[in-house]
């Protein structure tokens, strides 16, 4: 299973206030906030562990088809890249830029494709196209239709295909991952 998440890093700045009192120990374990603050660039740390639980989250959900419940807690991220929720554990990688920090978690190593599009490119467009040319399928096919609990599948044709995907968007950047 694969998920993914971005955060812009501007529209952080202004919508969160990381540094009030019990913001961060809503979000993050004790563990967790001990890293964050002893990073040197404890904003950036603070956002890579979030995109990381958010990635892991949105496995995970799909791994075990589950309803939409967060607790940002339940999943506790290691310095090296591991999250870890319940008995399982999923690898991440994380890319940080100037302007964004964009997360990809998954359960094994399986090749995947991922892009990062600001706002003016669709994300959904994009991971369309590039599902069409790997399938050799039409592109007027090829739909995303979320399911019952929120989790985005992909239909050929009306028919529901086994293909693990992840979307996300975060202020002026949107990204997808899926693994053929």
């Amino acid at each position: 299973m694969i998920g993914n998440d971005i955060v812009d890093l501007q529209l952080a700045k202004t919508q969160s206030d990381w540094q009030r009192r019990g913001w961060l120990q809503k979000l993050f374990t004790k563990q967790e906030q001990q890293y964050i603050f002893t990073s040197e660039k404890a904003e950036i740390q603070l956002w890579q562990f979030w995109s990381m639980k958010e990635a892991a989250y949105k496995a995970h959900q799909r791994r075990f088809n589950f309803s939409r419940r967060y607790n940002p807690q339940n999943f506790q991220c290691m310095p090296k890249g591991e999250v870890y929720v319940d008995n399982y554990s999923y690898k991440t990688f994380t890319e940080i830029q100037n302007e964004y920090v964009y997360s990809i978690a998954m359960t094994s190593d399986v090749a995947y494709h991922s892009s990062v599009y600001d706002k003016t490119m669709s994300a959904r467009s994009k991971l369309k196209e590039i599902i069409s040319e790997k399938l050799n399928i039409n592109l007027s096919l090829i739909d995303f239709i979320k399911n019952s609990k929120g989790i985005p599948l992909v239909h050929i044709d009306q028919k529901t295909i086994q293909l693990p995907l992840s979307l996300t968007h975060h202020g002026k950047y949107s990204a997808f991952v899926v693994s053929f």
